[in-house]
């Protein structure tokens, strides 16, 4: 069976636009050319238990003299006789009585009183009327029912009414004969997203073994210093330069020690060469042997000779508290094979200089931005990722984002809005949870359960909307998702 459908959308708020060729902007000429349609809404309600119908109808100042009536009947039918009307408007011309006793009662013996408006047509003046209303629905509307409209003209003498020129046909009621498409509106969610308070930046510059000169291109070495010199940028504030310095542990302690240090004081002498940070912020320390990375090597690696000899090793790492041993009875295990792994593997990045740098960010810029994360994820703030993702980050960046910092709001909104724009609705759903309790997020999970068909979990959440614009508009939406479910099956 066909099913009633959505006609004459007007504006954002109403449903699909179907007029025909010959329509001019959705208005009709009736009544002898004197009356004009203009039909902004015919469309059954969301839950398909009525036909919304929604029109303005505009009289001409010469419609009639000013001793006649103008009766004006919008209504439905269909042609097996089965007939709906919706109202009766009563137009007066300036001498005519507005109640006559007659007249009411022809008119409310075919309709309903309460659907019976009175109007006085006043000289050289159009009269404008405006309906939107539910006519209750009816099986017979589906099959071949259309909307029309009745002008007739009722005098004074005598008490006649006759057709001006009568029922004149407007449009069919369209079917549903496919479901219809769902576009869902997205409101923006506020964010405040302010660059204060002090930030730590973390880089390393590497050595080769032994060396304690500066080697600005040795590994990640260029690419350590092209990051600090963001900092030294108009919109950033160096507080304070913490630099430490390690070797890796195949010498001895002691000549470690001066290795470490020396090569902090060369990287201290790197960056004030290079930039403007004031002298005052610098400090200078040396830890000798670095055996962090060493420890967690053996802890964690799959390489088959340290694996097989890792309890070995961490007991000889746990045993020597002195390193010099410690280092000599790792050297003894398995004829020396594992120990050879681990200097490959791990020492040389044992050899370095950390720079700890703590500055105010005044302002967001996108390359400082991509020059942060580039050495660091964690060296971006919640604030620089959410004013980055609004400035088109990357979807790797956006998850990152998310994952350092799982509990901001606003990184949720911004990223929902990215996931749901991507089309992965259900990734939005689940940071628009996390995105705190805005009418905006709620308007925004309403949206995304519109795309995904699911009618009931967006009317719970179009229920938390108050903002006119944004329930009306969604709420048409939902009115199309319920009707493609209820004749198309789906999400209910």
């Amino acid at each position: 069976m066909k099913k009633l459908s959505t006609l004459f959308a007007a504006a954002a708020l109403l449903l699909v636009a179907t007029f025909s060729a010959s329509a001019v902007d959705n208005a009709y000429k009736v009544g002898n050319g004197k009356v004009t349609v203009s039909i902004s809404d015919l469309a059954p309600n969301a839950e398909g238990t009525a036909l919304i119908t929604c029109y303005n109808i505009d009289v001409a100042p010469d419609a009639m003299d000013e001793c006649s009536t103008l009766l004006i009947t919008p209504l439905v039918r269909d042609e097996n006789g089965n007939k709906k009307v919706i109202e009766i408007i009563v137009v007066n011309g300036e001498s005519r009585k507005i109640n006559e006793e007659w007249l009411q009662e022809v008119c409310y013996g075919v309709c309903d009183p309460n659907n019976v408006r009175f109007f006085k047509l006043k000289e050289g003046e159009a009269l404008h009327a405006k309906t939107c209303t539910q006519v209750p629905y009816e099986d017979w509307m589906d099959n071949g029912a259309a909307f029309y409209v009745t002008t007739q003209k009722a005098t004074y003498k005598p008490n006649c009414i006759k057709g001006y020129p009568g029922e004149e046909y407007i449009c069919d009621i369209p079917y549903l004969s496919e479901p219809l498409v769902v576009d869902p509106v997205l409101a923006p969610v506020p964010v405040v997203a302010k660059m204060e308070g002090e930030r730590v930046l973390r880089t390393k510059l590497f050595y080769p073994v032994n060396v304690t000169k500066a080697v600005d291109n040795y590994l990640e070495n260029a690419e350590a210093l092209e990051l600090l010199s963001t900092l030294d940028r108009g919109n950033f504030e160096v507080t304070s330069v913490s630099i430490e310095g390690w070797a890796s542990p195949e010498a001895t302690v002691p000549y470690n020690e001066n290795l470490s240090i020396n090569r902090a004081k060369t990287v201290k002498g790197i960056i004030a060469d290079k930039y403007n940070f004031p002298q005052d912020v610098y400090s200078v320390k040396g830890n000798g042997e670095y055996w962090d990375s060493v420890i967690d090597y053996v802890d964690n690696t799959d390489e088959p000779v340290v694996a097989a000899n890792r309890a070995a090793i961490q007991d000889a790492i746990a045993a020597n508290g002195d390193l010099d041993k410690r280092e000599a009875a790792i050297k003894k295990i398995d004829g020396g094979k594992p120990y050879k792994k681990i200097f490959d593997a791990v020492y040389p990045r044992s050899r370095f200089a950390e720079a700890v740098v703590t500055f105010q960010n005044k302002g967001y810029n996108k390359s400082d931005a991509e020059s942060l994360y580039k050495s660091d994820p964690a060296n971006l703030s919640a604030e620089e990722y959410v004013l980055w993702i609004q400035d088109g980050a990357p979807a790797n960046v956006v998850d990152q984002a998310v994952k350092l910092y799982p509990n901001d709001t606003r990184i949720a909104a911004v990223a929902a809005a990215r996931a749901y724009a991507d089309g992965n609705i259900d990734k939005a759903i689940e940071l628009y949870k996390k995105a705190g309790d805005s009418e905006e997020v709620y308007n925004n999970l309403a949206a995304c359960y519109l795309a995904k068909g699911d009618s009931e979990n967006a009317k719970k959440c179009l229920e938390k909307v108050s903002n006119k614009k944004l329930q009306e508009t969604n709420s048409n939406e939902l009115r199309k998702v319920v009707l493609n479910n209820k004749f198309f099956g789906g999400n209910k």
